[in-house]
Order: C-alpha cells, then sequence, then structure tokens
C-alpha cells in the first residue's frame, strides 16, 4: 500500500516540474496526425506479433477461453518483400572515368623498341639517333627492310579509360558503405518496409587510434544509425516532399530515471543547423515508453557522460539536404492522404490479415476439438486415498489425454469419441484469405497461399510470379534515393573532417530481377528474335550478361577469330589426311 501510494505522489511531483514535449521544446506543430500516429503503433505490434486482437486464455480463465493465435503474416511480408528488393543487389562506389585517346605502336614499333631497348630507356632513342649506318641497318636487317626508327614508325591510337582525378575519396566512401551500409540493409529494410520508413543516419566519431609511429591521435571514424520509423519525428516539409526539419529521441535508462537526448536537425537554403538538449525525467510506471514524446526536464549535455562530448549546436553549410537519408516506402498513404510519410507494406491488409488469424485459430481449435478420445465411467477407475485422507479417481492407464472420466449412465464403461474434422473447409477458407492478401500486398501467388489447385504447371506458376514486379521494382527505386543520399552524407563529412582528399565518385546499382523474369524463356525470345533479323547477336549478348557495348563487340571479335581458326585448322587437318573438303571437289568436278 505504502509502495503505491508513493508512486502515486512522485507521478503528482513528475507533473508539476516544468516537462516539456518534443513539439513545446522546438516551438513547431506535429505534421503527424493522430490517425497516422495510431496506425504506426499497430503495423509495430502487428510485425512484433502483439495485434490486438491475439488473445491467449490465462489458465483456469473460464469467462473468455478463446484462443487467437498469431499466423506471422505481418513480418513475412516485410522479410519477403525486403529480400526480394535486394536479392544479388550489387552497388559499390567508383571515381568516375573518362574515355581518353592514346599512341599505342604497332607490332613492328614493338618489335623495333624491345630490340632496341628503347622501351626500357627513353634516353636510349638518343644514342640509336646519333649512330651513324652501321647499327641501324642491322637492326633494320633483323626487322626488314619497312622498318624505320621511332620517330618514323607509325602510331595508331586507341581510346582508354583513365580516372578522372585521384581515387582516395571514392575509395573510402566505398569502403565505408560496404561495411557500415550494404552489409547491414536486408534485416534494416525489412523494419522500414513494415513501419512505412526508414531513416539511416551517418555521424563522425572521434576515436583513440594509433598512427604508423605508434603515437596515439584522435581519428574522425564513420558510424551508422538506424531509426525505425516510430523513433523518428518529422517536422517540416518542402514542396518536392522532402524532409527540412526533423528530430530524433535517443533514451537512456539508468533505474527509475530516464534521460533523453533531443537532436534537432533544420535545413534552411544551403546550411544546415543541428541541435542536441538532454532532458531527464523520473519513471515510475513498470514499463519504459522508448517512443514517448514527452521529454522531461531540461538538463546540461555534460550530466550524462556518453553525452558530453556534443556540442549544442552545429552549423553546416554549403549543403542541399539534410544530413541523413530517408527510405519512404512508395505506396499511396491511404490512413492520411495529404501526409508525406510512408505506410506500412502490409498497411491495405490489415483487415485480412486479422481474418487470416482468427482463422487459422478456428482450424487449430478443430483439429484440438475433435482430436480422437475415450470417454470411461467413473466406476471404472480406481478410488485412492491420499496422505489427507481424500479419494480421488485415478486412470489406470496414465493417459489422460486420451482417457476422460465423465457420468455415462449406461451399462457401458467405454465409448469412443471419434467426430468429423472439416480440415479440406478451413484450409481452402484460410487459403482464400490468403490469396487475398498476397493481391492486396502485391505479392506473387504462392508467397503465402497454396497455388497447387490454381495453378499446376510450370508456366502457370511463373506468369503468377509476375504480379510483384512493379512493386519491387518501385521499392527499389526508393532504396536506391536513399542510399544516394547516404553517400551524399557521408562525402559532406569526408570533407568537413579532412579525412581524404577532395575527389570526385560516382555510385552504380544493379539490381538482380532474376527471381522476377523467367530468363530462359526471355533468352528463348530474344534468339527466336535474332534469327529472324529483329534484333543482333551484340543486343542478346548485352542484355544476357549484363555487359556494356564495348564489351560485347571484343567478346563477339573474339569469338568471331576463334571460329575462324578452328576451321581453318580443321581444313589443314582434313588436307594432311588426303582428305579434301566437299566444297573443294564440288569445284575441281
Amino acid at each position: 500500500m505504502w509502495e503505491t501510494l508513493w508512486n502515486k505522489i512522485k507521478e503528482v511531483i513528475r507533473r508539476m516540474l516544468p516537462a516539456k514535449t518534443i513539439e513545446q521544446t522546438l516551438h513547431v506543430v506535429p505534421i503527424m496526425s493522430n490517425e497516422m500516429a495510431a496506425q504506426l503503433d499497430l503495423w509495430d505490434r502487428m510485425y512484433k506479433d502483439q495485434a490486438p486482437w491475439l488473445h491467449l486464455p490465462s489458465k483456469g480463465d473460464t469467462n473468455d477461453p478463446v484462443k487467437i493465435v498469431s499466423l506471422g503474416l505481418p513480418s513475412m511480408i516485410a522479410s519477403e518483400k525486403a529480400r526480394m528488393a535486394v536479392l544479388e543487389m550489387k552497388s559499390e562506389i567508383t571515381v568516375p572515368m573518362k574515355e581518353v585517346e592514346v599512341e599505342v605502336p604497332d607490332e613492328a614499333q614493338k618489335k623495333f623498341n624491345e630490340l632496341t631497348g628503347q622501351d626500357r630507356d627513353p634516353s636510349r632513342k638518343e644514342q640509336l639517333n646519333k649512330q651513324k649506318g652501321t647499327e641501324v641497318a642491322s637492326q633494320k636487317s633483323q626487322l626488314g627492310d619497312d622498318v624505320k626508327p621511332k620517330d618514323d614508325m607509325p602510331t595508331k591510337t586507341e581510346v582508354q579509360k583513365k580516372p578522372v582525378g585521384p581515387d582516395d575519396r571514392a575509395k573510402w566512401l566505398n569502403e565505408a558503405y560496404q561495411t557500415k551500409i550494404v552489409e547491414k540493409l536486408r534485416p534494416q529494410l525489412e523494419y522500414g518496409i513494415a513501419k512505412g520508413g526508414l531513416v539511416i543516419k551517418p555521424y563522425i566519431v572521434m576515436k583513440k587510434v594509433a598512427d604508423d609511429k605508434g603515437v596515439i591521435k584522435d581519428t574522425p571514424q564513420l558510424e551508422v544509425d538506424y531509426i525505425q520509423a516510430d523513433s523518428f519525428y518529422p517536422l517540416a516539409f518542402n514542396g518536392s516532399g522532402d524532409i527540412t526539419e526533423a528530430a530524433f529521441v535517443q533514451t537512456k535508462v539508468d533505474k527509475n530515471t530516464i534521460y533523453r537526448r533531443l537532436e534537432h536537425h533544420k535545413l534552411v537554403g544551403t546550411t544546415v543547423t543541428v541541435q542536441n538538449k538532454a532532458f531527464m525525467t523520473q519513471n515510475t510506471q513498470t514499463q519504459v515508453n522508448m517512443n514517448d514524446t514527452e521529454l522531461g526536464k531540461e538538463i546540461p549535455l555534460t550530466s550524462v557522460p556518453e553525452w558530453a562530448d556534443l556540442k549544442p549546436t552545429t552549423t553546416i553549410k554549403n549543403v542541399d539536404r539534410l544530413l541523413f537519408a530517408y527510405f519512404k516506402m512508395p505506396e499511396a498513404n491511404t490512413i492520411d492522404p495529404l501526409s508525406p510519410l510512408g505506410v506500412s507494406g502490409y498497411s491495405r491488409a490489415v483487415a485480412q490479415i486479422r481474418e487470416a488469424d482468427m482463422q487459422f485459430s478456428r482450424m487449430l481449435w478443430e483439429f484440438e476439438a475433435t482430436e480422437a478420445a475415450i470417454d470411461i465411467d467413473r466406476d471404472a477407475l480406481m478410488d485412492v486415498r491420499d496422505n489427507k485422507g481424500v479419494y480421488h479417481y485415478v486412470n489406470p492407464t496414465l493417459q489422460q489425454r486420451l482417457f476422460r472420466p465423465i457420468d455415462l449412465g449406461e451399462s457401458n464403461t467405454y465409448q469412443p469419441f471419434l467426430p468429423s474434422i472439416r480440415d479440406a473447409s478451413l484450409i481452402n477458407g484460410l487459403n482464400n484469405i490468403l490469396m487475398r492478401i498476397e493481391d492486396i500486398c502485391a505479392l506473387s501467388r504462392g508467397t503465402l497461399s497454396d497455388v497447387t489447385a490454381e495453378a499446376k504447371t510450370a508456366t502457370e506458376l511463373k506468369i503468377l510470379k509476375q504480379r510483384s514486379y512493379q512493386a519491387n521494382a518501385s521499392i527499389q527505386k526508393a532504396l536506391e534515393n536513399a542510399l544516394k543520399d547516404v553517400i551524399y552524407v557521408m562525402n559532406v563529412y569526408a570533407t568537413l573532417y579532412d579525412i581524404t582528399k577532395d575527389g570526385e565518385y560516382e555510385a552504380s546499382f544493379e539490381w538482380d530481377d532474376s527471381i522476377l523474369v523467367d530468363v530462359e524463356s526471355e533468352l528463348g525470345h530474344r534468339i527466336t528474335l535474332m534469327q529472324n533479323g529483329l534484333s543482333s547477336k551484340l543486343e542478346v549478348r548485352m542484355w544476357y550478361f549484363g555487359e556494356t557495348e564495348e564489351q560485347a563487340r571484343e567478346a563477339l571479335a573474339k569469338i568471331q577469330d576463334e571460329s575462324l581458326a578452328n576451321a581453318q585448322q580443321n581444313l589443314l587437318d582434313q588436307m594432311s589426311m588426303g582428305q579434301m573438303p566437299k566444297q573443294f571437289n564440288d569445284e575441281m568436278d
């Protein structure tokens, strides 16, 4: 009693303190509607198999004995969409290349340079030019009269690709990008799909690292935070839907004290301002609400050791966006059409997912209710007295699940319980619901449901898999835009902290769609077009191998040379064996 009273007193004192919410602290109006906030909470609970319609009755609960369990569809949908989006994804950062023409010697020139030593020592050319007749004539006699000294030798040019500048910046960016972003992208993207959005926020921390001479220095290191939609507070957007102001809250719990750090980002023109504020509040609840917008009483950043080195205000100029990336699900927002926020990948199928859980629970109950049993009359059981002198019925077989003691009121002491089961109708009903969920969530048939009854041939199954192509391509495009923003932020920090020399970079993305496209059938179609003169070998090879036009031309030329060489060798082999090709015999005749 006294503990409950003390908790109430602490709650009254807490409310008397000048606690502030995010909106009050930053003097902003929240852009997330109550409907969006409620749906975001629902999507989160569904993803964690804590949907409000699920129910597990407690032991001995006779008021509501119905059990409703989760089929795990929300996490399955988000996982499948994330898997398809990044399947065989290839992305890297490289230095841009430019095409330049360079002079290269022909084969005769190359041989002449090797014999005269000009390829090893450029000064050798001057020595040769000073020599009179004899040595040059000797060289020419070895190579032929048509070979001339280097100055007179014909040369040819070829196009080569060379970096536009130093590659230090591109190498640093790519190494950090691969280890901090690409390797960790798959599960983080799943969270973003489940909750409608994801923030990827690179930042720099100073770590003490020993240099080549063993001297310990503070060295900037890149780290990345992944912030899920329910911990991210967008505050303003521009006309294009890009975020121009946002806040993040980091929470630390120390016994009954909750510390929160508010990180506020705002873009004005080409300047980003980042503010850090710390807050403290006392917790009287059994569980901390990590997403509570009430911050508490403001305290100095130095009050929390982990935040003591943070600057209260940082200004970064000459940027055109906030220093984080926001991945937004590309589907239209049916909860709040005016909101620029994304929605969950299963937001339109909430009612159907609920029905699937209900139907699945009915099916489980059907299996349990129709379980084979034998009703046995109590008179057939033995009375055994325990240590307290109380008599109990004891099942002689010790199989309480099979034998159920009841008063039959008949001469028979045993009666089997074998009801019929409706499993087929229940399973068919569940399968129809699952197919409806697939249609709503733009998943191909067979992802959740059993398609054996609907499509029996391999061709039909492949056709059904095309259903999700457009939705998957839209997610990939949204993810690519977010990753480009991440790379931009990393490049800004590399310049700001003087991590590497300035240099240009470019990012490449390859999205594998083999799960969506029947490669064998498509290849057959393209070969048919090529044979009918509607396509070329070059186009087919570029599509199948993913080669550039230059790479495909070189490969085809090599194949043609090898084919010609093989044909010539076959001809020589036949002639050496006294056999003449048929076309030669026809000409002689």
